[in-house]
């Protein structure tokens, strides 16, 4: 019988969920320290707890919730309001995998490049898939063709720039993978400043770490910090989700569409104004300091790898 110091995570027993929440989520909440997320991971914990008990790996979990993404959209393009509503349900699951997927893999310390890529692509399906869905399901509702092509052309608008505001956050990464590592002239001399720019995505990080730096700017700057806080938190996938279910549960109850007409307008106009406002920070300031970041990461790693 081996010992229990020679079980892999699969076959020694799971622990308590104090403890697992300390194995799986590391330094996740100290990170993130936004009420609703903790929540979340109060919920997801509870889920990985009950399938570590099970075989299932962190890839299968990401399976499920790529496949989610795709009913869900698809449920929720449907006239009928009680399917929509259980595509917005499958949505909401797939929310909670998206994270189980992950505290699986950290307990186990299993990691794939394939769980990787399922992740990236459940994303981009329930960003669009959200938008899209919606906006079928509303076309149905059209006194006319051109009320329904614009309904549809809306939704299609926010779909786009929903996928391409998750793109636009990880350019820098993106560029410093396909240029800077091969042309090292292109990173930037400049050091960075003390305080990161207000915008900038490390000073949105530093927020929500509950880090205190904004108690060091001035109270303008501090008001537009609110401003940017409440903007990222309206402009989330999960808050387009809530919306939806609010406007289906009305839908429902009442027969209106109304509301769920308004949610898809505002929330689409709302994904444009955030991706050109992200496109002015990227190229103002976030990719080089991006850039300067991995750069700093790959020094250090190499380093280490030489043994000091």
């Amino acid at each position: 019988m081996p010992r229990p110091d020679t079980l892999d995570a699969t076959e020694r027993a799971v622990p308590d969920l104090a403890a697992l929440r300390g194995l799986c989520h590391g330094q996740k909440v100290q990170q993130d320290r936004r009420i609703w997320y903790v929540l979340s991971r109060r919920v997801s914990i509870r889920i990985t707890w009950l399938l570590l008990h099970t075989g299932v790996s962190a890839n299968q979990v990401t399976l499920v919730s790529l496949l989610l993404t795709l009913a869900g959209a698809a449920l929720l393009a449907l006239p009928s309001p009680v399917v929509a509503l259980a595509g917005a349900a499958a949505l909401v699951i797939h929310y909670f995998l998206d994270k189980v997927d992950g505290e699986i893999a950290r307990y186990r310390g299993v990691f794939s490049l394939d769980g990787v890529f399922m992740d990236e692509l459940s994303h981009s399906f329930a960003y669009a898939g959200i938008f899209a869905g919606l906006g079928l399901h509303l076309s149905g509702h059209a006194r006319t063709t051109e009320e329904a092509v614009a309904v549809v052309a809306t939704a299609m608008i926010g779909a786009l720039a929903m996928v391409m505001i998750r793109q636009n956050k990880s350019m820098g990464a993106l560029l410093y993978a396909q240029y800077g590592l091969e042309q090292p002239q292109m990173l930037p001399a400049a050091q960075p400043p003390d305080l990161p720019p207000l915008l900038s995505r490390e000073a949105v990080r530093m927020s929500r770490r509950g880090e205190g730096a904004e108690a060091q700017r001035s109270l303008a700057s501090r008001a537009l910090a609110v401003v940017r806080d409440l903007v990222l938190v309206i402009s989330e996938f999960t808050a387009l989700l809530g919306l939806v279910i609010v406007g289906l549960s009305l839908e429902l109850a009442t027969g209106d569409a109304t509301f769920l007409g308004v949610v898809l307008r505002f929330q689409a106009a709302l994904q444009v104004a955030v991706l050109l406002a992200l496109i002015w920070i990227n190229h103002s300031f976030n990719v080089e300091a991006e850039f300067r970041r991995l750069n700093e990461l790959v020094l250090r790693r190499a380093k280490e790898s030489r043994g000091g």
